[in-house]
């Protein structure tokens, strides 16, 4: 039996593979390390984060109180939205 080596059409948005979307690059990385938040606020980093282990500890460093409101998964941007939040 044969697997698919597609994404499902769900998981491209996700993925950042459909045009338009905003994200670094097929595996993210380097981007903007992001997150909302419960009340739809949105946190950004600074700079660019290089990889899955720098972006985690940049989340980390957030407050505890706004690491708690972390609502679905953080994801990588290739830019900041000039509205987001810093840590």
């Amino acid at each position: 039996m044969r697997m698919r080596a597609a994404l499902p059409l769900a998981l491209l948005p996700a993925a950042g593979l459909l045009a338009g979307t905003n994200t670094a690059s097929a595996a993210g990385y380097p981007g903007y390390q992001c997150f909302k938040t419960a009340d739809r606020a949105v946190y950004c980093s600074d700079v660019k984060v290089k990889n899955h282990a720098t972006g985690a500890a940049w989340i980390a460093s957030c407050p505890a109180d706004v690491v708690a409101r972390i609502s679905g998964k953080p994801y990588v941007a290739a830019s900041r939205p000039s509205s987001a939040h810093s840590c």
